[in-house]
């Protein structure tokens, strides 16, 4: 199968990034280490003492770039401070400490820390046994160019700029995208509500018996254009009612009712007849992916037709994420990504509740 025909049409849903290239860069510096090592004892193997000075040359001037790289780092967000302190009292209350804390914290202050201090104390300890050796002009511009013009030259040139990759990993990891907000509000404003007491809704309806899956169908289409009603996308699509689920007093309002709506599928069969008894079913759309499509107007120019495409896949695997850790509201819905071609709803949903069915007759089997 083509993967862009995966999912009903939707295409395939990435999963998240998982730490791969983390993996390569341990066993490229291992590998470096290695590969160091080996020269060495190869090379000195008959002249140890000079092997061990020649090793320890090579130690400490890793630990003079690892400082060199820190120092610079720290010249660099002092940069940075020099703007942020424009903006002490607007971003953040006249606070001194959230200033510096907010530009000079590292994710790993410790481990930095730790190893700053190895490093320090190793080059004090070879200038020490070889001071007459290291101590060279030569050596101190390097670490001073290290230090001041290559950090800040590489920051004014764009070379420090993190890739569309980080960018995307660092949002999806701090629920930081558009679609982590969608996915949120959709479910702290609506399905927190009303999919504990779906199916207690359904049984109370005359046509609970013609709905043989007590879940919300949520339709997730790729362009994420919401038609006015799912008829309009598919004219197999009949509208039965909307099932009020409950009513509440929120933000000021009184008596706020929520509903979803019942359809049924009318299916022609071979014959070219409708089946007297059609399946219903609770189906409506990810409201929230209105405001997605219309974000990737090309008038308001906020997000890009690609970036909505990302986004609406990233909106499923938050949305499910959200919804399978909630005991309220896990196993009571399915999320059905189709391509948001017309006339295409019925058949997907039909091909759901058969292999539901099926699922639920291999389970009952098996439990004999």
């Amino acid at each position: 199968m083509n993967p862009q025909q995966q999912n009903n049409g939707f295409g395939p849903i990435s999963k998240p990034r998982g730490r791969t290239s983390v993996i390569i860069a341990l066993f490229l510096i291992v590998l470096s280490g290695a590969v160091h090592c080996v020269y060495f004892k190869i090379a000195y193997s008959s002249e140890d003492k000079e092997g061990r000075v020649e090793f320890h040359f090579l130690l400490f001037g890793f630990a003079l770039l690892i400082l060199s790289f820190v120092l610079g780092e720290l010249v660099r967000r002092l940069c940075l401070v020099s703007e942020e302190i424009r903006h002490k009292e607007t971003r953040y209350k006249g606070s001194w400490k959230k200033v510096f804390t907010s530009t000079f914290a590292f994710r790993h202050g410790r481990t930095v820390l730790v190893v700053c201090i190895a490093s320090l104390l190793f080059v004090f300890y070879f200038l020490y046994e070889h001071c007459n050796t290291c101590c060279r002009s030569e050596y101190a511009i390097l670490f001073s160019l290290n230090c001041f013009l290559s950090p800040l030259l590489f920051f004014l040139i764009g070379l420090r700029e993190i890739s569309s990759v980080e960018l995307s990993e660092i949002n999806e990891n701090n629920n930081k995208n558009v679609a982590d907000g969608l996915a949120w509000g959709y479910y702290f404003g609506y399905l927190k509500m009303v999919l504990p007491i779906l199916a207690e809704k359904i049984g109370q309806t005359d046509y609970k018996y013609l709905i043989p899956i007590h879940k919300l169908f949520i339709l997730i289409p790729k362009t994420c254009y919401i038609y006015d009603s799912i008829e309009k996308a598919d004219h197999r699509m009949k509208f039965v009612d909307n099932l009020t689920l409950t009513v509440s007093s929120r933000g000021g309002v009184s008596k706020l009712k929520y509903k979803t709506s019942v359809h049924r599928i009318e299916m022609l069969r071979p014959d070219g007849t409708i089946n007297p008894e059609p399946p219903h079913v609770a189906v409506e759309y990810a409201v929230p992916l209105r405001s997605l499509y219309a974000m990737s107007d090309p008038r308001e120019g906020v997000v890009s037709c690609q970036e909505r495409d990302e986004q609406v896949v990233l909106f499923i695997r938050k949305l499910r994420e959200i919804l399978d850790s909630s005991e309220e509201c896990r196993g009571k819905y399915e999320l059905v990504p189709v391509s948001g071609e017309e006339n295409q709803i019925a058949d997907v949903l039909v091909r759901i509740l058969r292999d539901e069915h099926l699922q639920l007759n291999q389970r009952a089997e098996g439990a004999e």
